[in-house]
């Protein structure tokens, strides 16, 4: 649309003007080409010479008004207007150029690529289209890829406001239109929402707390400090740490520094010995101190790795000797008064072992820990009970740090990068079934430990973006309040990355429901913010206060706005955009939509045993089954996957009927069980590319997903 007239300034103030429209212009629309195009109405724009405006009332002119405003122009609609910047040659400035226009200057619409760098200030060529602005609908929404993507970002709004498919718009936009193979992405899935999102050229990994065999999220040993062990095991600072801090220091200077020439198998070896003849020579009760001792001799036997049943024979030194009142004697000797203490420390010393160890593992690691807590206790006279508690979390946790922690490999040096993103560049992590504090502290760890990568990679070609789904769960300061370690730590990580992360190309967006419980500096520190729907007047004020160049009339609008439609602000944009943000699930889908109930409700039937039995001694095939109970399920079982839209089944009792029924597609196929480990598998013959086959009887076999272990194929 090129510039045309649509009145003359009647008043003028410093920033606020009144203009007189065209007495032709009687409402705010006009057609061109047959279409309607709105001007001249609140929330449009006007320019005099190079000063923009905006329209933000309008008023008609009353009857008794006529006789004062009819000699200075002929006109029933009058609309006040602010100055929100201006052009410089061809770009658009924000703020006031420092010039008023004069009484009865001619007041002009702007055109179309003058509302554009209005509104974003961009240009086609380095931009993507993410929607529409909501009050001008003709007009597509673009966002600059270099201000926006290279910049932190915080993304908030309400439950069902549209945050999710915003992030999966922005980034599907960006994936299919622009090369970003120098760039890493790393989106923190919180809820399991974005498996199917952004692009199909991506990387899906799952932190599993629950289910160790489908954990896929590791973690190389030799990347940890004494810091994250401290985190995961939540010790204490004075009394437990110490214990973590030396264990560690020992492993990083014995076996990780030393790389090729470390010799794991001696190291622990001189370890146990160490602590064995530190229990001898301290002055506990020799009851006491062969109490401990059989205590680590027990521990062997939960010990998974061949390497420690091959040391056990250290501890048959002390098959030739028993105790005497407080002294250790040659069993059968007659020799009451000797002590053979000494005797046996240098036995023990003396102890060698031919045993090969390649590899450093969590495993490792608790056997350490546990015996330099009793050769503290010991050798210091230190309470137990400080410590103990300590090695009982390392337990209850092992699993998890197993399935997370990758042994070390003696001479390995993968790095962060390398060991996540494999060979892709996009990264998206589930962390929905993961433990929560441990969901906490692996989210913090993996980002800072990418983080700095790049702080201290040589070669700077490459930048890196992170994305935090439901960010309060790691950033809220009402947890620093509460004493919480790992959010302290969460929060001290993130707030480095926001701060000096731009300098070196780390990025940080941030998407929350609850912006007012994200920490000041977090906020603060953001460059761009896209707003969905906010009611809660605390999360309000904190945008209004924290949000640049933000106005009352989108402050007002926080509450009103539809799923969907956001507020797009900050140094990517000249102004505040409402924008209707476009939703395409064709190719890419966000699983965060609210479920239908009268759906589930007429889905979900019980029947008892007796009546399924019959019906399936009358039905042949699955496909009549099906058609006798309409598409509706049975008996609720195991969930499995359909091996066609991967959505869940629900089973038909196996004793009746081996046949899965898909909740979304309706498809029913045979239910296996693996023989390894029992659990069932939906059409295995589906799941595997190709058969295979046992090497003795050439049966045909299948892979268990679960377990990852072969079995055979039949029900």
């Amino acid at each position: 649309m090129i510039d045309m007239y649509i009145g003359k300034v009647i008043e003028v103030s410093n920033t606020i003007i009144s203009v007189a429209i065209n007495k032709e212009l009687e409402t705010p629309y006009i057609v061109i080409n047959s279409n309607p195009v709105r001007i001249a109405g609140v929330g449009s724009f006007l320019k005099i010479e190079d000063i923009i405006y905006e329209i933000v009332n309008e008023k008609t002119i009353l009857e008794s008004d006529k006789k004062e405003v009819s000699i200075k122009i002929a006109s029933n609609r009058i609309v006040i207007c602010k100055v929100i910047g201006f052009f410089e040659g061809n770009e658009f400035r924000q703020g006031n150029s420092g010039e008023t226009p004069n009484i009865f200057d001619n007041a002009y619409t702007v055109s179309d690529k003058e509302l554009l760098k209005i509104y974003s200030g961009t240009s086609y060529s380095v931009s993507i289209n993410v929607g529409k602005y909501l009050y001008k609908k003709d007009l597509d929404f673009y966002i600059d890829i270099n201000k926006f993507f290279a910049s932190h970002s915080l993304v908030v709004g309400n439950t069902g406001s549209g945050k999710s498919n915003t992030l999966n718009t922005i980034f599907t936009e960006l994936f299919d239109n622009i090369n970003t193979k120098n760039s890493y992405f790393l989106f923190v899935d919180t809820n399991g929402e974005y498996t199917k999102a952004f692009t199909n050229n991506k990387l899906n990994k799952i932190l599993d707390t629950r289910n160790a065999g489908k954990n896929s999220i590791h973690i190389p040993l030799n990347l940890l400090e004494s810091e994250d062990w401290k985190l995961l095991l939540e010790a204490t600072e004075k009394t437990q740490y110490p214990v973590i801090k030396t264990v560690w220091n020992g492993v990083i200077k014995n076996i990780f520094v030393k790389e090729e020439q470390a010799n794991i198998a001696q190291y622990l070896l001189d370890e146990l010995k160490k602590s064995i003849i530190g229990i001898l020579n301290s002055n506990a009760n020799t009851t006491n101190k062969l109490g401990a001792i059989n205590s680590i001799k027990e521990d062997f036997y939960f010990f998974d790795d061949n390497y420690y049943k091959e040391i056990e024979n250290i501890f048959s030194i002390f098959d030739r000797y028993t105790i005497n009142g407080n002294k250790f004697m040659i069993v059968n000797s007659g020799d009451f008064y000797t002590d053979y203490t000494h005797v046996i420390c240098n036995e023990v010393n003396q102890y060698t072992t031919l045993s090969i160890k390649e590899n450093f593992s969590v495993e490792d690691m608790g056997f350490l820990l546990n015996i330099t807590h009793l050769y503290r206790t010991y050798k210091y006279n230190i309470n137990e009970n400080n410590t103990s508690p300590l090695i009982g979390r390392f337990n209850s946790n092992k699993k998890d740090f197993k399935a997370i922690f990758l042994p070390y490999i003696v001479g390995d040096k993968k790095n962060v990068l390398d060991c996540l993103f494999e060979k892709e560049h996009i990264l998206v992590c589930d962390v929905s079934r993961a433990k929560k504090d441990i969901r906490r502290i692996i989210v913090t760890f993996l980002c800072a430990k990418l983080y700095d990568f790049l702080l201290n990679s040589k070669e700077k070609n490459f930048s890196l973006h992170l994305i935090v789904d439901e960010a309060h769960n790691y950033l809220s300061a009402q947890n620093i309040d509460k004493e919480d370690a790992i959010a302290k730590t969460c929060i001290d990580t993130f707030e480095s990355i926001i701060k000096e992360g731009r300098k070196f190309g780390v990025f940080l967006t941030m998407a929350t429901q609850r912006p007012s419980d994200i920490t000041p500096t977090l906020l603060s520190q953001s460059h761009n913010y896209v707003i969905h729907k906010l009611v809660n007047p605390r999360d309000i004020d904190i945008i209004k206060n924290t949000v640049p160049f933000i106005d009352e009339m989108s402050i007002a609008m926080l509450s009103i706005l539809s799923p969907g439609q956001a507020i797009f602000s900050g140094t990517a944009f000249n102004r505040p955009n409402i924008v209707q943000v476009k939703f395409d699930d064709s190719v890419t889908k966000v699983e965060s939509d609210t479920i239908k109930l009268m759906e589930y409700w007429r889905r979900k039937k019980n029947f008892d045993e007796k009546s399924l039995k019959i019906v399936h001694d009358e039905v042949d095939t699955e496909r009549e089954l099906v058609k006798l109970f309409g598409g509706i399920t049975f008996i609720a079982s195991d969930e499995l996957e359909c091996c066609e839209c991967r959505e869940k089944y629900i089973c038909v009792n196996n004793d009746y009927a081996p046949y899965g029924m898909c909740l979304s597609c309706g498809a029913m196929n045979k239910i296996v069980n693996c023989t390894n480990c029992g659990v069932q598998v939906v059409d295995a013959d589906d799941i595997v590319q190709e058969p295979i086959y046992c090497d003795d009887c050439r049966r045909e076999l299948f892979e268990c997903t679960f377990c990852l272990e072969e079995g055979i194929n039949g029900t």
